[in-house]
């Protein structure tokens, strides 16, 4: 259900898990394993068991993500919020919580798996992850970091390249898996993910977090690899009916994008590190930098797509 106006929240309406999913960012896995593993959510039932939530449930949803992100662990939280506390007073109750780092048990956890190339076993870590915290809280306090050490120990220590290549495949496999699956459920608007053919294999994992992050908020997403250039994309965007182009590796592109976007008028998303020596995107022409933080990145999304 939408909100009764444009100014006023309906406190009344009530969202399926798939709708709160969307507005939130939270995968329904994660919000199921919420409210049966730490009773964070109590949404109502219909006669058929269906899932209910309403705004509330949505708002704190919200602060369970902010309290994520300042380090408290998934099984501190409901103490957090329990006290009650206005939601600044909120943010100065979760400093004063002492804690155990949450991500220091999976680091231990991947690194034994990666470094006896165990699947299975680094599989059942990584969805027990995913199924407690956000995939971007995931990818910022781990495998960012992570994929980031294996790659920097690879260079000093060729003989450790088998730990870095593991990972990557796995990465690949399994956040393409969630890709797929979330994307067969999206109904929203198109984007197109590449990056170029300079690109490091790390944008290829960049992009599926991308496309997993986008489609966890209801946006269809479609893929392109490491070797694609931008001349190659113009009849794409034509016969395609993207809504918006997201560079994932934007180094040396300036004035081949904005031919493409003057050409095709497409939206273009630019993701990456900005020096100073990156140029700023010309006056009047669809080109926008995205935030570097991956949970900044679905709403600034919402903004520059609003009217497209």
């Amino acid at each position: 259900m939408k909100p009764a106006t444009n100014t006023m929240i309906d406190e009344t309406a009530l969202f399926p898990i798939g709708t709160v999913s969307e507005q939130t960012g939270v995968n329904t896995v994660t919000l199921r394993a919420w409210e049966r593993r730490y009773g964070l959510l109590r949404p109502r039932r219909t006669p058929k068991g269906h899932r209910l939530y309403s705004q509330q449930d949505v708002e704190r949803v919200k602060q369970v993500l902010i309290l994520l992100e300042q380090g408290i662990p998934v099984s501190r939280v409901r103490d957090v919020l329990d006290t009650n506390k206005p939601h600044p007073q909120l943010l100065q109750v979760a400093r004063d919580v002492q804690t155990d780092d949450p991500w220091r048990h999976y680091r231990a956890l991947f690194q034994r798996w990666i470094r006896k190339l165990d699947s299975r076993s680094l599989e059942h870590a990584f969805n027990e992850a995913a199924s407690l915290y956000p995939l971007e809280l995931l990818a910022k306090k781990l495998l960012h970091p992570l994929y980031r050490q294996l790659q920097q120990q690879c260079d000093s220590l060729p003989s450790t390249r088998a730990d870095s290549a593991f990972l990557h495949e796995f990465l690949c496999a399994k956040l393409g898996s969630r890709y797929l699956q979330h994307n067969s459920r999206a109904n929203g608007k198109r984007i197109l993910i590449a990056a170029n053919t300079n690109a490091d294999t790390y944008q290829q994992i960049e992009g599926l977090l991308l496309a997993n992050i986008l489609g966890n908020h209801g946006y269809q997403t479609s893929l392109l690899g490491l070797h694609t250039t931008l001349d190659h994309l113009p009849l794409v965007l034509e016969r395609a009916g993207f809504d918006a182009l997201l560079l994932t590796d934007c180094r040396n592109i300036g004035e081949d994008l904005q031919v493409l976007v003057e050409m095709t008028r497409i939206t273009a998303l630019l993701c990456g590190y900005q020096d100073e020596f990156t140029a700023e995107p010309p006056d009047g022409l669809p080109i926008h930098w995205l935030p570097m933080e991956l949970t900044e990145i679905p709403a600034a999304v919402d903004r520059l797509l609003a009217d497209t």
